[in-house]
């Protein structure tokens, strides 16, 4: 018999990485408990990927119509709650199936008391492996009079019964230049505060620009390139205070939007007691069997500290969980991992980045089309931006990764996925007959061009 009470306790059950860990655990037999201090859920399924999504279809739909984003907001509200509630209900229903098959599940906050024990809501439970899944929180910067402002973030612009006459968005990131579009398409006046240079600044610039545009069109100011030195309240109106070229700005909104970027939601785990080693931002580290500086604790998800996104949360729940019941380990098999950012247009992009390419050692070269180029293009009545960036390897011709600016780019690069997946060369993509006419031929294009300059 086992000294433990568990053979695997997951903390922060509730999320897509730490729910898939339990179960991938629970699959090869053993004890599993879950410790959950919030909603079953996570934030995709609760203030993060759904209502969000839920969000910009219906702001687009407000946009096409012409009608009242105000007016029409109530019942948008409602719609993104029972969505909400649904994909929610359904993960509680998944959790109570789990249950009647063993799992343990413990609500309550969780902390170590040493490197096999936590205590939960005052109970103490053992286990001889650990995953820690407990995702990640919005970050508030030392920005004088920011806290005392008040402000609100993803989770409370989601739940917004009614929408403000004007919004404040502080930071250029995927979140904050969605819920942005959001904003502008629904009528609120909205300004964009982002400190570097272009929006999404860890994406290709040209996007970023491109991005700028269209929320300008939509109706919102776009500053970047700023320094945010202060912000400050007045009655129903808080002000930010920054430099933008040389020269101070001050702008005001009935509300104000926080989204400078997540980090890793470890502060209250106590991980000093289980001798868990953290990054400079709090994130576990791990390594590429997502196993920690203790090898029978394990993390999975925004807490490890990589991409926050799902599809990345959930091969990381699958490797940490059947590494922590198991004595050969694997390893996470992440190398094909397309992530989007779902604002009009959409940007796609899979496997490696120039950047990412030459760090590995591969001599690559790239090729670039425009979206405006196509003869589809011209069918739109709105003007179509856009392009796609495909690299491939000298030499054997594969492709290596793939940039995409278009309506629908996240259904888009999937072909690109699989190409890398699979070793697909830039002329097999090539020699696809695309549909004609789809925006999706430019796939097809692009892989000409990335092929004459390989066989050059």
């Amino acid at each position: 018999m086992s000294r433990f009470d568990l053979d695997l306790m997951v903390i922060g059950g509730g999320g897509s990485g730490g729910f898939t860990a339990a179960t991938t655990a629970m699959k090869y037999g053993a004890k599993v408990g879950m410790a959950e201090s919030g909603r079953l859920g996570g934030l995709c399924i609760l203030a993060g990927c759904m209502p969000s999504k839920t969000l910009l279809h219906s702001a687009a739909q407000v946009k096409a119509q012409g009608v009242s984003g105000r007016a029409a907001y109530p019942s948008v509200h409602r719609f993104t709650r029972a969505v909400v509630d649904h994909l929610a209900g359904g993960r509680e229903e998944s959790v109570a199936a789990k249950e009647k098959q063993g799992l343990k599940l413990y609500r309550g906050a969780a902390r170590f008391v040493d490197q096999h024990t936590l205590e939960v809501d005052g109970q103490k439970i053992s286990a001889a492996n650990f995953v820690i899944a407990t995702g990640s929180v919005e970050g508030v910067p030392p920005v004088p009079g920011l806290a005392e402002s008040g402000y609100m973030d993803s989770d409370g612009f989601m739940n917004l019964t009614e929408l403000p006459e004007s919004l404040l968005v502080l930071g250029g990131g995927t979140q904050a230049v969605e819920l942005a579009q959001v904003a502008a398409r629904m009528g609120v006046k909205t300004t964009v505060v982002q400190r570097s240079e272009h929006l999404v600044s860890k994406y290709d610039p040209r996007f970023g620009h491109i991005l700028a545009e269209a929320l300008i069109e939509d109706g919102a100011t776009v500053y970047t390139g700023t320094e945010l030195k202060q912000v400050r309240r007045k009655g129903d109106t808080v002000t930010a205070i920054f430099s933008h070229q040389g020269r101070e700005v001050s702008v005001s909104a009935q509300a104000l939007l926080l989204s400078l970027g997540r980090r890793p939601n470890t502060g209250s785990l106590n991980l000093e007691a289980a001798g868990v080693e953290t990054g400079k931002r709090g994130e576990v580290k791990v390594d590429r069997y997502m196993r920690t500086s203790q090898p029978h604790i394990f993390a999975a998800g925004d807490v490890a500290g990589g991409m926050m996104v799902v599809n990345l949360a959930i091969v990381q729940g699958e490797a940490a969980g059947y590494n922590a019941t198991h004595q050969e380990p694997r390893e996470v098999e992440d190398r094909v991992l397309p992530t989007a950012i779902f604002t009009d247009p959409q940007f796609a992009r899979v496997g490696l980045s120039a950047e990412q390419a030459a760090q590995a050692g591969l001599d690559c070269l790239e090729a670039d089309y425009e979206l405006g180029d196509m003869g589809v293009a011209k069918t739109y009545p709105d003007k179509i931006r856009g392009y796609m960036t495909m690299r491939g390897e000298k030499g054997t011709g594969r492709i290596v990764g793939a940039e995409l600016v278009a309506p629908e780019a996240a259904l888009m690069i999937h072909d690109m996925a699989v190409a890398i997946k699979l070793g697909g060369t830039a002329t097999d993509i090539a020699s696809i007959p695309y549909i004609h006419p789809s925006l999706a031929e430019i796939s097809e294009f692009a892989a000409g061009r990335l092929a004459k300059k390989l066989r050059s």
